[in-house]
């Protein structure tokens, strides 16, 4: 436990040392660049279980969590009150921990300066990086109907060029996002069953203007009057709609397709800065910039061995490709492997639950303990490929979460 919070404050000192590194710009236009990539990615709930076997887990049966990985997954009667849940991550984990930042965690805000410049120096390679995201939220599914109310808080960063952290530009991002998903099975009592799932959902994000961390060095501390005169901020919506279905076999196997992200273009209004957002907030409803985001068709296999020791030992095993279209068209070894996404995880007597998984190729361990149902806490560790292309810049991070009163 002790450890956990030394992750959570943490993670919270860097969300406040990279909130802070944004200096006066001219009010203009958030142009296209390549730092905004990650604002066009349609929103994913983070799950501690799913980054710890890979990344897999469109035929498992995830629960409430169902609403973002597979609504036909809610076909499944069951009871869930998540409340709350709550996720940090940690990017480039490993370089951060050497900062001894985790050692420091309660003096680390007073020493914001020097830990600030040694997160930055971590941002010295070229190209897409990420420094912590934090997710919390509430949700219910009750029998096949759940809905749901999340936030997360994104630290994007983008280095135009190898060699110096202070080139580096800083995004924060925050989505806020209403959810409501139906699950419906049929042939109930049949050895072969299909379920049929929907999930929509209103996603607002916000995200401010690319900044240099050079600049914040040099202005830090004027930084709430810079945030609120002399940022510009983008505010964008957008309602997707995920469709999803399982065919369930026999000793415990289940085939599945997703289409995600279905009508996932965002609506977007440029403001001039913080203030002139609160004031003319409604103008978002008439945003003049579109945001494309992909839709993708995904296929996932889950087995569930069914047999009489399952309170003992009960084994998931997954195995997804996403992105359908994308595989079609980079059919090789290689696409194949950058398309795939597979883990295995074993909860034993219902108390301790064991994963692994591999994530285009790329290992990937977690753990979790479920306590009576009532406190669920998981954490995993993993590797996410920021490049253009498999080994071009893996990135290393730590996701701790926490659900009260989770399941059952």
């Amino acid at each position: 436990m002790k450890n956990i919070k030394r992750i959570i404050s943490t993670a919270l000192i860097i969300a406040i040392a990279v909130s802070s590194v944004f200096a006066t710009i001219d009010p203009s236009t958030l142009e296209p660049h390549d730092a905004y990539k990650p604002v066009a990615n349609p929103y994913t709930k983070t799950s501690a279980r799913m980054l710890s076997m890979g990344g897999a887990g469109i035929a498992l049966r995830s629960n409430q969590d169902a609403l973002y990985v597979n609504p036909a997954s809610l076909g499944e009667k069951g009871l869930v009150w998540n409340v709350p849940n709550f996720a940090v991550t940690i990017y480039n984990a490993k370089d951060i921990i050497s900062t001894g930042i985790l050692d420091d965690y309660q003096n680390a805000q007073d020493n914001l300066g020097t830990y600030s410049s040694a997160i930055l120096d971590i941002l010295n390679k070229d190209g897409m990086n990420n420094l912590a995201r934090i997710d919390a939220g509430f949700g219910v599914k009750l029998g096949r109907l759940a809905l749901a109310t999340d936030t997360q808080v994104n630290m994007y960063t983008y280095t135009p060029g190898a060699g110096n952290g202070v080139d580096a530009v800083l995004i924060p991002e925050v989505d806020a996002v209403l959810s409501a998903g139906l699950g419906l099975r049929f042939f109930r009592d049949s050895a072969i069953n299909f379920d049929i799932g929907l999930a929509a959902r209103v996603n607002a994000r916000v995200y401010l203007q690319k900044t240099g961390a050079q600049q914040f060095i040099n202005n830090k501390d004027d930084i709430v009057n810079t945030l609120r005169e002399s940022t510009p901020v983008m505010v964008a919506y957008s309602i997707p709609v995920d469709l999803g279905f399982n065919l369930n076999l026999p000793a415990g196997f289940t085939f599945s397709t997703v289409a995600r992200n279905i009508n996932g273009n965002f609506k977007a209004q440029v403001y001039e800065n913080i203030n002139d957002t609160i004031n003319n907030a409604d103008k978002v409803l008439n945003g003049n910039v579109t945001i494309n985001s992909p839709m993708s068709f995904d296929l996932g296999f889950g087995w569930k061995p069914k047999y009489g020791l399952s309170w003992l030992a009960n084994p998931n095993i997954a195995v997804d490709f996403v992105d359908l279209g994308g595989l079609v068209s980079d059919f090789s070894v290689s696409g194949i492997f950058a398309h795939m996404k597979a883990g295995i995880e074993v909860e034993l007597l219902r108390l301790l639950e064991l994963r692994a998984g591999l994530n285009q190729g790329y290992v990937s361990i977690g753990a979790g303990v479920n306590l009576m149902n009532l406190i669920h806490l998981e954490a995993s560790y993993y590797r996410l490929e920021f490049g253009e292309k498999l080994l071009d810049k893996p990135v290393d991070a730590l996701t701790v979460r926490m659900n009260l009163f989770w399941e059952r």
